[in-house]
């Protein structure tokens, strides 16, 4: 169950409720009388975990016979690409 605060009082207190909802990571059901009308939750979280990261990259398949050939290909796709120039240089 969330915890739930009145329109009244977020009106009051956006700011510090919008803080409050980022920093906690939790929902807030919004109610007016004593019916919720809204929720105010965290944006849902981007990327991959990085502590799952080695268990994921262990998981992949490997390219074993087949690296030699990988390499190849990729090589000749970087010579037929049209890519831009180093801005380092």
């Amino acid at each position: 169950m969330h915890a739930s605060i009145s329109t009244t009082e977020l009106v009051r207190n956006l700011s510090i409720i919008i803080d409050k909802v980022r920093i906690s990571g939790q929902s807030l059901s919004i109610t007016k009388g004593s019916q919720t009308v809204a929720e105010l939750s965290p944006p849902p979280q981007s990327g991959y975990p990085v502590n799952k990261l080695s268990g994921f990259l262990t998981s992949l398949p490997k390219l074993n016979d087949d690296a030699p050939s990988m390499a190849e290909d990729l090589k000749t796709l970087k010579q037929k690409a049209k890519l831009p120039g180093s801005l380092w240089d």
